[in-house]
């Protein structure tokens, strides 16, 4: 089974939170039957909607970064 919130952490990595990492996303799902049926069931395993459940993850780990750093910032005053 395909770890997708390793996956997308990965994309994120590499494509920032652009809609290149949509895209590229897309394409895996689109190319691999296995990765689309794991996805699938990470979603359903999550409570996400198939449809835009790799974008609710993303923001919600964008999120926590920025919440991080505002942390940080109010913690150096």
């Amino acid at each position: 089974m395909n770890d997708i919130s390793e996956i997308l952490r990965a994309l994120l990595d590499r494509y920032s939170n652009t809609s290149e990492l949509d895209t590229e996303f897309q394409d895996m799902l689109r190319d691999d039957k296995q990765l689309k049926a794991d996805y699938e069931q990470w979603c359903d395993e999550q409570g996400y909607n198939v449809r835009n459940g790799y974008r609710e993850f993303i923001n919600e780990i964008v999120e926590s970064q920025d919440s991080i750093w505002d942390n940080y910032r109010e913690f150096d005053n």
